[in-house]
C-alpha cells in the first residue's frame, strides 16, 4: 500500500493541480493508495500570496488570516469524513483560483452546502479549538517530515520500506516515477493511462531513489 502526505497551500493554483494528480494516481492504481492533503501554512506562502513587494504589517496579518480561516474551514469539512472534506478543499480552491472569487464567510457556507456538509456542525466546527489543534498538529507533521514548500509529498511504500520519500514537485511525471521505483506500476503503463489489473508488481524498493530521481530524497 502507498501511503502519500502532500502538504499544501490551501489556495495555491499549484497544490490544487498536485492534489489531482494524486487523485489521478489513485484512479490508475491497482495499488491501495492511502493520501491526505495536509494544510500548511508558512511565512513564505504569505510572502508569495501578497502581490507588493513590501507588504504592511497589516496586509501580511490580513494575508495569514486568509489563510488561517481556509484551512480551518478545511479541518472543519474533514471531521465530516475524509472524502466530503477533500472535496470541500478542491471546491473552495476552484471558486478562489479558477473562478476568481474572494473569500468570504458567505463563500464558505454555500460550499458547505455544495458539500452536503451538516451546516451546524461545521460552523461549529469551524472555530472550535480541536480544528485548531488539529492545525497546529499539521504544522508539526511538516517540521517532523522536513517540509520546506507546499506541494511537496511523502510517500511511504509501506509493503517494502518504514522510509518515505520525500517529492518536492508532485508531478504526475514525478508519481509516476515513484511507483515505477517502487516496483509499484510501470511508468509507461501509468502515462498511458491503462488499467493494468493484470500487471504483476515487484516489492522491491531501492535506497538509491535520489540518485536516479533527482525530485526524490529520502527521509
Amino acid at each position: 500500500m502507498l501511503e502519500v502526505y502532500l502538504f499544501v497551500n490551501p489556495l495555491g493554483a499549484r497544490c490544487m493541480q498536485s492534489e489531482r494528480n494524486i487523485l489521478k494516481l489513485a484512479d490508475h492504481l491497482t495499488t491501495k493508495v492511502s493520501f491526505q492533503f495536509v494544510p500548511l501554512l508558512t511565512q513564505q506562502i504569505v510572502e508569495q500570496a501578497l502581490a507588493t513587494t513590501h507588504p504592511t504589517l497589516a496586509e501580511r496579518n490580513a494575508c495569514f488570516t486568509t489563510y488561517y480561516q481556509a484551512i480551518l474551514a478545511y479541518k472543519a469539512a474533514l471531521f465530516q469524513g475524509k472524502r466530503k472534506g477533500r472535496n470541500f478543499l478542491l471546491d473552495l480552491q476552484t471558486a478562489i483560483i479558477n473562478q476568481h472569487q474572494k473569500l468570504s464567510n458567505d463563500l464558505v457556507i454555500a460550499l458547505a452546502k455544495d458539500c452536503h456538509l451538516d451546516l451546524p456542525m461545521f460552523l461549529e466546527d469551524w472555530d472550535s479549538d480541536l480544528a485548531k489543534q488539529s492545525f497546529q498538529t499539521d504544522q508539526k507533521l511538516a517540521a517532523e517530515m522536513k517540509i520546506q514548500q507546499s506541494s511537496s509529498a511523502v510517500i511511504f511504500n509501506c509493503d517494502v520500506s518504514q522510509y518515505g520519500l520525500l517529492l518536492n514537485d508532485v508531478t504526475y511525471d514525478a508519481l509516476c516515477d515513484v511507483c515505477e521505483n517502487q516496483g509499484v506500476a510501470t511508468k509507461e503503463s501509468l502515462m498511458q493511462e491503462l488499467n493494468y489489473a493484470d500487471a504483476t508488481t515487484s516489492a522491491t524498493a531501492t535506497a538509491s531513489a535520489s540518485h536516479q530521481h533527482p525530485h526524490l530524497h529520502m527521509l
